[in-house]
């Protein structure tokens, strides 16, 4: 078995300091050693927090195809549970196995924790660039929320660098259409981050606007900086063109939804939103010099 690539420092180190039990010929299951083992593959079930929600049936025709003429090549790693053994990584080669009918799957079975068992599968998509962005951004928001960790540490864990986990992590404010039709390759990446600091409702009008007239990214962010003028009386004043800039700008070097709310006289303040103390000690953290 090939030695697994950098997985990033933090998780790494959380791994390689993981005790490894001497292999017992009773019972090889309950080893946590590096083992490569073969495990009834009815034994196994899938990872509830698998951060890959799309696989496409070409791919994985494929990797079977090759699994059948030249055997399994690298093993998945699970980890035992009461009723058999839950999936780590390598759940392409799972579904792989299962489509050509193997019986048994070579595997490593390791002790892991949720909170370990979670960063395993986000950072081994991740490297291998499986993920796309909605479920990159859906799988760091639970490092963030359920898992409470900072955006320093998923940077850390993932070897991500800190402004990408940061707008990564900005996604999760799109609406589910705007996140469906990014994640589905209808628009870019540039498109969603255009329209972010919008309401929801804005959101999607500008979106949709978007798909149907097949609007590049320039043409979508020049649209939300004349989108402020279009609007109804919604809003008490109209944003100018450089203010709708400087707040794009700010939201990005922070990496949080922030609205300027500049007065005629020329004094105003900033309004910069977020979501749990996390994210607030994320932003504390790229003020503060």
């Amino acid at each position: 078995m090939s030695k697994r690539k950098a997985l990033g420092s933090g998780l790494e180190a959380l791994l390689s300091s993981k005790p490894e039990k001497k292999h017992s010929n009773k019972d090889p299951a309950s080893s946590s050693s590096k083992t490569i083992q073969k495990i009834p593959i009815d034994k196994i079930s899938r990872n509830i927090n698998q951060p890959r929600k799309l696989f496409f049936d070409e791919p994985l025709e494929s990797m079977a195809a090759s699994i059948k003429a030249l055997g399994q090549k690298t093993p998945i790693l699970v980890r035992k549970t009461d009723s058999g053994y839950e999936l780590i990584a390598g759940e392409r080669r799972w579904r792989a196995m299962q489509s050509i009918q193997e019986e048994n799957i070579e595997a490593i079975v390791m002790e892991a924790t949720d909170k370990e068992s979670v960063l395993i599968a986000i950072v081994e998509n991740v490297q291998r660039e499986q993920l796309n962005v909605i479920e990159e951004a859906e799988a760091l928001q639970k490092l963030n929320v359920e898992f409470e960790m900072t955006h320093d540490e998923i940077s850390k864990y993932t070897g991500r660098s800190r402004p990408h986990v940061s707008n990564i992590l900005r996604l999760n404010d799109l609406t589910d259409f705007i996140k469906s039709k990014l994640a589905e390759g209808v628009i870019e990446m540039g498109h969603a981050r255009a329209i972010l600091t919008l309401e929801s409702n804005d959101q999607d009008i500008i979106i949709k606007k978007a798909i149907n007239k097949k609007l590049s990214v320039r043409a979508v962010e020049n649209l939300v900086k004349n989108y402020g003028k279009k609007l109804n009386k919604k809003s008490e004043t109209t944003k100018d063109q450089d203010t709708v800039a400087l707040e794009r700008k700010l939201s990005e070097i922070i990496g949080a939804d922030l609205r300027i709310h500049h007065s005629k006289v020329g004094s105003g303040k900033i309004e910069i939103k977020y979501k749990t103390l996390n994210e607030l000690e994320g932003i504390v953290s790229k003020i503060k010099p």
